[in-house]
């Protein structure tokens, strides 16, 4: 069965639908932009086999990221 995929309008990264609370935003950007829960990403040829996410994030959401590892 094939997975139905968008493109996320923030890092503009692939990822299946069925796997973010946003309908425009993949888990990772939905995570770190409104707190709702993250994919715990399993990456196997650049793409998380979970949600489909490219590992790529906005530079805004790079900045997000930073923050709260400081």
């Amino acid at each position: 069965m094939k997975r139905e995929t968008n493109t996320c309008v923030e890092c503009e990264s692939e990822y299946y639908t069925d796997t973010s609370k946003m309908a425009a935003l993949c888990p990772d950007c939905s995570h770190y932009l409104y707190g709702y829960e993250n994919c715990l990403h399993v990456i196997e040829n650049n793409r998380c086999k979970k949600c489909y996410w490219n590992g790529q994030s906005s530079e805004y959401v790079n900045k997000l990221k930073n923050e709260t590892t400081n």
